[in-house]
């Protein structure tokens, strides 16, 4: 390892560099070699930016618990871990913004029984893999959880040697090289050629779904969290990428939502007649996708993709089965998410029947 001595606004700055060679002045060469670096290092070219990502729900996918501390987070608490665990018991909180939090144990396994998945909209806890016995779940969602993920079937290792990881990682949640790619060569050159800058929905889509041939899964009445890629490609808004409406770098669920760019009139000019408050997403992108918790049988804590509302007053949200979730929005999913049903059963709002709603929607749109 070389320092680089730089003498910044009268202060001298020593910053190590990792060297694979020296020239004959003994000045650092480019790596021949690409490796990882760390989001803190983009943050040194790139404060904007990284000031905004930090914020996001990315990097804390899964979070190390360091000398029995609980992880921080931008705008959520994980005050404790489930009953019968202090934190040193803990090597790791799957999660904590958003939704929920589950926990690793100092073997590496996920904590399983029937209070140990914290929700963080009620505050409580309730069961994950009850009847799967402690220690025998292992963490193997680094995939889309960490940064630089290798399976152990791939010829990783345990993380931090924990029998439980079955695989090793670079760092723990999405960082900025989990999308743009190892940075050691770009942080050298400073050249936008030797970094990955990919819009297509195809990365974000890499995480954002559930299997390969893209139905939608569904599972108690709700459809299943992360499958926004699924949902987009299979409801006839494939023409969109994601950052057609979203900024990868901003939160889309907190201080306001700065991450949702782009409104529903930038494309499409119709406005809606409804007389309440309702917003086109209100109806168009209901919370009919469950994270954590559920506000009533037709609201859950995530918002659909699919766009496309089927106003047939016998269309099915659901296949016989609830493991599949049809390419619509029903009129029940869209509405009674406010309104009640004939049973009493949705919202706080005014009782309506499908045939009612079939009715107001044929008029709904401008």
């Amino acid at each position: 390892m070389k320092l680089l001595f730089r003498i910044v606004a009268g202060a001298i700055l020593v910053t190590p560099l990792m060297i694979t060679g020296c020239k004959k002045n003994d000045e650092p060469q480019k790596p021949d070699t690409l490796a990882y670096v760390g989001s803190e290092v983009c943050q040194t070219c790139h404060q904007d930016k990284y000031d905004n990502f930090i914020k996001t729900g990315h990097p804390y996918k899964l979070n190390k618990v360091v000398d029995g501390k609980a992880p921080t987070y931008p705008y959520s608490t994980v005050p404790n871990p489930p009953t019968g665990y202090t934190w040193n018991d803990v090597t790791y909180v799957i999660g904590g913004y958003g939704w929920k939090a589950r926990f690793i144990d100092n073997d590496g396994y996920i904590v399983t029984g029937d209070a140990v998945q914290y929700n963080l909209a009620t505050q409580g806890w309730v069961a994950y893999h009850a009847s799967d016995a402690p220690g025998t779940v292992k963490y193997n969602c680094g995939r889309c959880h960490t940064t630089g993920w290798k399976s152990v079937a791939d010829g990783g290792q345990p993380q931090d040697g924990l029998p439980g990881m079955d695989g090793e990682f670079f760092a723990g949640g999405i960082q900025c090289e989990s999308c743009h790619g190892m940075g050691n060569v770009h942080a050298f050159t400073q050249d936008k050629a030797d970094i990955t800058v990919n819009t297509d929905k195809t990365l974000c889509g890499s995480c954002h779904y559930r299997n390969e041939n893209h139905t939608i899964d569904a599972s108690g009445g709700f459809i299943k969290h992360h499958e926004q890629y699924d949902e987009l490609i299979a409801a006839g808004h494939n023409v969109l990428d994601c950052v057609s409406c979203h900024s990868p770098h901003k939160t889309s669920i907190y201080n306001g939502s700065p991450g949702v760019e782009a409104q529903c009139t930038d494309c499409h000019t119709k406005t809606q007649k409804h007389n309440a408050a309702a917003t086109c997403t209100d109806c168009h992108m209901p919370h009919i996708s469950k994270s954590a918790v559920k506000t009533n049988e037709y609201m859950g804590d995530i918002a659909t993709h699919i766009f496309k509302i089927n106003t047939d007053t016998t269309a099915a949200q659901f296949s016989t089965d609830g493991k599949t979730a049809n390419p619509y929005v029903t009129l029940a999913f869209a509405c009674y998410g406010c309104h009640k049903d004939p049973d009493g059963v949705g919202g706080s709002g005014s009782v309506k029947t499908l045939s009612e709603l079939n009715a107001l929607a044929k008029g709904m749109h401008n």
